[in-house]
């Protein structure tokens, strides 16, 4: 890992990994001293950071609760029974 873009090259390929506190100490250590010396590193850091935030905070569609789909699945079935019958 010497000159500064193999650095950046492995800060990169190890984002995610950095993020998500899933890199041996040294490892981190080594990304970490690099990010205190790379504004380049750091704003795709930051890009990274603001993307996984977005996500999580995403308004993802919720579950219906079982009471609704209790009554659905009922209506549903009085329905095909009415069909049968008719």
């Amino acid at each position: 890992m010497g000159d500064i873009s193999e650095m950046c090259s492995f800060v990169m390929e190890r984002i995610n990994t950095f993020l998500d506190m899933e890199l041996d100490e040294d490892t981190a250590n080594s990304m970490r001293e690099h990010l205190s010396a790379c504004e380049t590193c750091v704003d795709e850091v930051s890009v990274w950071q603001a993307l996984r935030t977005a996500i999580k905070n995403a308004h993802m569609p919720q579950r219906c609760s079982s009471d609704l789909v209790e009554r659905v699945t009922a209506k549903i079935r009085a329905t095909q029974t009415t069909l049968e019958i008719a």
